[in-house]
């Protein structure tokens, strides 16, 4: 009896389905650990808030806060305490990947507002060029040489004698009337370049409407039905995307509380929820400060002070969180050790995709180079 053939440790359809394999193992252990580190957040972000306040408070001006009546340091109360309960209604997995869903629409609709933008900018250098041409053509004197950036061929009628002349009577009859209308000319060649780049921001765009929309349904699907990306690329990404949703939530939750703390009189000014995004991308440098608090020098001159006053607010931040809470170091370790392993299966994925598609080519390739086998008479 022959042997059987062994398993083909280099077929890269079968990789591919191992890596899917697993995965989608992966997927359980990664969603109770995310779920975990969810529910331990949710459980220690009201005390985390009122410490923060409370350092904020004592280290700002700690005469404000007693100084308000009563009833306003009641109110005050209960206004963070239900912007606290709000919040940890949507800190699940369901609910941040619904944003995540919002998060990619926003992005879609401020690419499309870019590429309107641009096509203006094109629009009104083209009305400039109108003009400017315009102008130069009624100074010109009788009789001097207009030299055209015109292609020969936009206008067929002046190398008629080129044609034969039932050709020229046919470009004659098909070629509209000409005019000094701004249609005409070089402006003809200007409007389908931008027609051209029109069509290509276009298609730009397109492309990443479908992939935003396809990473959207993906989402809302697994968190739909329960079901997790099957891939190691999708699976990291669903990973990044709901760290990048949950330092969303916390950054609105911040800014509403800082909107409370200046209708009370605890703060003299509100940071925009811009410059909170820029600090959180790291784009401002900030100073020291307690856990979730957030201090910068705004460069105004204030009397005898001109290097500037600094500001402070809360920004509630997953990493300073992380950083007082053990159960939550605990959890972000085993995140990264997910995070670590499907960045090796991704590199995985991607050299047996490369492989999978340099066999499909080949294979096409032989079978369009071997030569047809003659065929028997009568066959």
């Amino acid at each position: 009896m022959p042997e059987a053939e062994p398993h083909n440790v280099h077929d890269p359809s079968e990789q591919l389905a191992k890596l899917q394999w697993l995965c989608q193992q992966r997927s359980a252990s990664l969603y109770r650990d995310e779920a975990l580190y969810l529910q331990i957040l949710r459980d220690e972000l009201p005390s985390r808030i009122r410490q923060a306040l409370y350092r904020l408070v004592s280290d700002v001006d700690p005469g404000r806060f007693a100084n308000l009546p009563e009833s306003t340091r009641q109110q005050f109360h209960v206004a963070v305490e239900e912007l606290g309960s709000r919040c940890s209604v949507l800190l699940t997995i369901e609910q941040l990947v619904h944003l995540v869903g919002q998060m990619e629409e926003e992005a879609r609709r401020h690419q499309a507002r870019a590429n309107r933008e641009l096509l203006n900018g094109l629009a009104q250098q083209q009305e400039q060029l109108t003009q400017s041409s315009t102008e130069m053509s009624s100074q010109e004197p009788t009789g001097s040489v207009n030299l055209s950036f015109d292609l020969p061929l936009s206008e067929p009628q002046r190398y008629g004698a080129l044609q034969p002349r039932r050709d020229r009577r046919e470009a004659a009859a098909a070629q509209p009337p000409t005019d000094d209308s701004p249609d005409s000319g070089d402006l003809g060649v200007l409007r389908s370049l931008f027609q051209l780049a029109g069509e290509a921001l276009d298609h730009s765009a397109g492309m990443a409407e479908d992939e935003l929309t396809s990473l959207a349904v993906a989402g809302s699907d697994s968190a739909n039905k329960g079901m997790m990306p099957d891939m190691p690329d999708g699976l990291l990404y669903w990973m990044e995307a709901l760290d990048q949703a949950l330092s969303r939530r916390l950054r609105n939750l911040s800014h509403a509380i800082n909107v409370q703390m200046l209708r009370c009189g605890l703060a003299s000014t509100l940071l925009p929820v811009t410059l909170l995004e820029a600090v959180l991308n790291g784009q401002v440098e900030t100073h020291s400060a307690a856990s979730n608090l957030l201090r910068l020098r705004l460069p105004m001159a204030v009397g005898d002070l001109e290097q500037g006053v600094d500001v402070f607010c809360l920004l509630l931040r997953s990493g300073e969180l992380e950083f007082d809470s053990h159960r939550l170091r605990r959890c972000r370790r085993r995140l990264r050790q997910h995070q670590q392993e499907l960045n090796t299966m991704v590199r995985q994925q991607r050299h047996w995709q490369r492989r999978y598609l340099d066999h499909e080519a080949r294979i096409l390739w032989q079978s369009s180079t071997d030569p047809k086998p003659p065929q028997a008479p009568g066959g």
